[in-house]
């Protein structure tokens, strides 16, 4: 059994409007920096910068700062705007607590249900469509912020803590509240629910939803119902095909929500511009098979992008990579939402109405140059040219980004006479910084319990401190192109981390996360003057109990 895919006769091209009705950092822009914690950090969540509000204006000052941002953050000229610049749709996030009383003990301040009502008649007199989307259910979807709480660590929610029966009663009210205003062509049951949850415990959830909205008076012609499948463990399409296994296709004009975000995570953070422009084309296949929306999507990047996009501009990588979703998503069957209208006001990659006026979203799309996924891949020559000599050789400065800052150096084992040579399979290496220190790896146990074994990086890049020396192999000379490094000692893949610093050895797999992109940087092609041979190091004995160096294995 597969599920039907109907489709909009509109499909929505819109923008969210996060940050008004569910606060967050970022999109509800200035109010989170103008109420700092007390150690003059921002809040990371509702929850926690309710409770400065309240600490330090007490309940009567609180809830006149909430009742002025949601008063002016968005107005109906916003509304007006959003239509003039050609978009059809609006995402409504909002926390449970606007549409009911919060739970007690909880410090959001609500309902507030006027302020949706004011939205669904904007939007119906301004000719757009409204998809009101639950992306805060009671008792929370996930320890995330954007359910209205982030839980430190994250074992203190569980994914029982959200209260389903609830959640059904909230979409009840706005489906009996809403289903004869035509505007209304939507309703999300929740939004990025954890991926702890279990499949048959969501999809279970998620039957009952639609049947909850469609006996409210939201029929299937004309509003369609929102299932988010965000990171879920078996992957989109494995969940998908439960779902229909499960509900045998008795549910029509359900969507599934996928957030496209690829600056997130480790693995985006490796991929290189080219592998991010294919999966992008990987998610437009998709588009294509199933009923989907892609209810956020943004500009923003990942760190190994901006070193493998050649002499391209910030504005035209962005607009690029803004060009090729925008065109996946003519695929999609319910469209997609841009996330998000109001945002930090110099964040050109979040913030729709600064992309919009910079000229960053009205590119045409690229025609990708075919590939079998053999070799490499045409498109990463196209956008990032290898160098005029791309080979690396031993001595020479090779950057993963085109900075000298961040440049390091391979320097061979042993002594060797020969000149220029290059980096060889299996040659024995070791890699040395721009500040001449060496790269020292460390699994994840060193990384826990032996500081003496962890690399320490001051920010993203590769600016390398020595804390001990180590040895490594390589085994094809490296190019333009990206290779894995793997220690021979742990069996583990050297990787880098999207939020601790440093670099580890500590997963066998060769993830696109864990691949390192080494080549010549430009101003450095044509370098001939070698340095003199490092001193080496005198053999150490070794003592009871004490691991042998890690060997890095390039591939």
């Amino acid at each position: 059994m597969t599920q039907v895919r109907d489709v909009l006769p509109q499909p929505w091209k819109g923008v969210n409007l996060g940050g008004w009705l569910l606060l967050e950092p970022g999109p509800s822009f200035p109010l989170f920096t103008h109420h700092l914690l007390k150690d003059k950090s921002q809040a990371r969540c509702e929850w926690d910068l309710m409770k400065v509000l309240y600490e330090k204006l007490g309940k009567a000052g609180a809830a006149e700062v909430i009742r002025s941002h949601r008063e002016t953050h968005i107005t109906k000229a916003d509304f007006e705007r959003v239509r003039s610049y050609g978009l059809n749709a609006v995402r409504l996030p909002f926390g449970y607590w606007i549409i009911s009383q919060p739970r007690p003990r909880e410090p959001y301040m609500g309902p507030a249900l006027e302020y949706v009502d004011r939205a669904v008649a904007w939007a119906e007199e301004l000719g757009l469509q409204i998809v009101l989307d639950l992306h805060g259910c009671p008792g929370g979807e996930s320890p995330e912020a954007p359910c209205g709480r982030r839980q430190r660590p994250e074992s203190r929610w569980d994914w029982r803590h959200w209260d389903f029966a609830a959640s059904l009663k909230i979409l009840q009210l706005l489906a009996k509240r809403y289903c004869d205003r035509s505007c209304v062509t939507g309703i999300a049951v929740c939004n990025e629910p954890c991926g702890v949850i279990p499949a048959s415990n969501l999809i279970s959830y998620y039957s009952r939803a639609v049947d909850t909205i469609r006996k409210a008076g939201m029929h299937e012609s004309r509003v369609a119902v929102v299932l988010p499948i965000f990171q879920r463990p078996e992957g989109e399409e494995a969940f998908i095909a439960k779902w229909a296994k499960t509900t045998q296709g008795r549910h029509r004009n359900v969507c599934f929500d996928v957030h496209c975000y690829h600056c997130f995570e480790n693995q985006f953070h490796g991929k290189t511009f080219a592998e991010q422009l294919r999966a992008v084309e990987e998610n437009s296949k998709m588009f294509q098979r199933y009923p989907m929306v892609a209810g956020e999507w943004a500009l923003g990047l990942g760190r190994a992008t901006w070193c493998t996009c050649g002499d391209m501009d910030e504005d035209t990588v962005i607009s690029i990579f803004g060009a090729q979703q925008m065109e996946a998503f003519r695929n999609s069957s319910h469209g997609s939402f841009f996330w998000n209208w109001k945002e930090d006001p110099e964040d050109k990659e979040w913030n729709f109405q600064l992309a919009y006026e910079q000229g960053l979203l009205n590119r045409p799309a690229l025609a990708l140059p075919p590939w079998d996924h053999t070799g490499e891949d045409p498109l990463e020559d196209i956008l990032h040219p290898s160098p005029e000599d791309p080979v690396v050789y031993y001595g020479l400065s090779v950057c993963t980004e085109e900075s000298t800052q961040k440049a390091f150096i391979f320097h061979e084992a042993w002594p060797c006479k020969e000149p220029r040579r290059p980096v060889k399979h299996r040659d024995i290496v070791r890699i040395q910084g721009h500040n001449k220190h060496f790269v020292a790896v460390t699994s994840l146990l060193a990384r826990a319990f032996s500081p003496l074994m962890a690399l320490q990086v001051p920010d993203p890049t590769l600016a390398l401190q020595l804390l001990r020396l180590e040895r490594y192999v390589a085994t094809s000379a490296p190019k333009h192109q990206k290779r894995y490094f793997f220690s021979r000692a742990t069996s583990t893949t050297i990787d880098a981390d999207d939020e601790a610093d440093g670099i580890f050895a500590r997963w066998a797999d060769f993830g696109d996360w864990q691949a390192i992109t080494v080549e010549r940087p430009p101003e450095l092609q044509r370098a001939v003057a070698l340095p003199q041979p490092l001193p080496q190091p005198r053999p150490r004995r070794r003592t009871k109990g004490h691991k042998e160096n890690n060997n890095i294995l390039l591939e």
